[in-house]
């Protein structure tokens, strides 16, 4: 998440459903999938707040539901 952060993407749908392993390997990566309701900042944006409700419903952080969050 962090190298996601720096690069200015907000993921903002994060869930066990979407974390993958590339193989069955004990070693193997681990994978973010879904980024349909990712947000990419440009330099001027990445302090700016996000106001849109969205991610699965069981795994929204509060502050997602209040409308006013930040990556």
């Amino acid at each position: 998440m962090k190298h996601l952060h720096d690069h200015g993407i907000c993921h903002r749908d994060l869930k066990p459903e979407n974390f993958l392993f590339l193989d069955k390997r004990e070693e193997a990566e681990i994978k973010i999938i879904d980024f349909g309701l990712s947000k990419k900042f440009d330099h001027a944006e990445m302090m700016s707040e996000m106001k849109t409700i969205v991610g699965t419903p069981f795994y929204v952080a509060p502050e997602v539901l209040s409308g006013n969050y930040d990556r």
